[in-house]
């Protein structure tokens, strides 16, 4: 499922939810009915800590490459202060990740990802907000991918938050390093998703 299915979904999911306050008793839910549901589990199942804590390790991994970013300098105000609040919001989501999974959380970066990435996150300013960009639209592939995977409901809420987030991230680069071109800024075409990659 794509992003805009998923993020449609999530739009449509709201509406829907909405429909038994907007209709009354009328759009009730026989009780006999409810009563053969399922709701989906709060916390993260087995697979899904599984994930999520490869998850943590990528938002690790961000939060590192735009420290390498940030201590290099040549920075614009502008392109200092949106570097530095990104690099926060991994530093977040890595926490918050931690705090989901508890001791299932691996704590650490993946070292094979950062060694990859590095050089572009310590060249020019243009190079790294372009290797920004991808890396951004790499995490906007991945939560989607997992994000269709994931059972528990806090652990889909928070990568839904992120990912939305990320997008965002990829279109204000984008726009910081004179792109015009609307696919990029609306990250029509995203990059590979990184599950499974170092």
């Amino acid at each position: 499922m794509g992003r805009r299915a998923l993020l449609g979904a999530g739009i449509g999911g709201a509406a829907l939810s909405l429909l038994p306050f907007l209709s009354g008793s009328a759009g009730a839910t026989p009780p006999e009915e409810a009563a053969t549901t399922t709701a989906p589990p709060r916390r993260p199942t087995t697979a899904d800590a599984e994930m999520l804590g490869q998850l943590q390790a990528l938002e690790l991994t961000a939060q590192a490459l735009y420290t390498e970013a940030v201590n290099v300098g040549g920075w614009s105000d502008e392109q200092a202060a949106l570097v530095s609040f990104i690099l926060e919001a991994h530093r977040a989501y890595g926490q918050s990740l931690s705090g989901l999974l508890g001791r299932d959380a691996p704590g650490r970066r993946n070292d094979e990802l950062f060694d990859a990435w590095r050089a572009d996150f310590t060249g020019a300013p243009d190079q790294v907000l372009a290797a920004a960009y991808d890396l951004e639209s790499a995490l906007v592939a991945t939560h989607t991918e997992v994000l269709a995977s994931l059972e528990g409901t806090n652990g889909a809420a928070s990568i839904s938050s992120m990912l939305i987030n990320e997008a965002r991230f990829c279109t204000a680069l984008a726009d910081l390093n004179g792109s015009t071109d609307n696919s990029e800024l609306l990250v029509d075409d995203e990059a590979d998703s990184l599950v499974g990659q170092g």
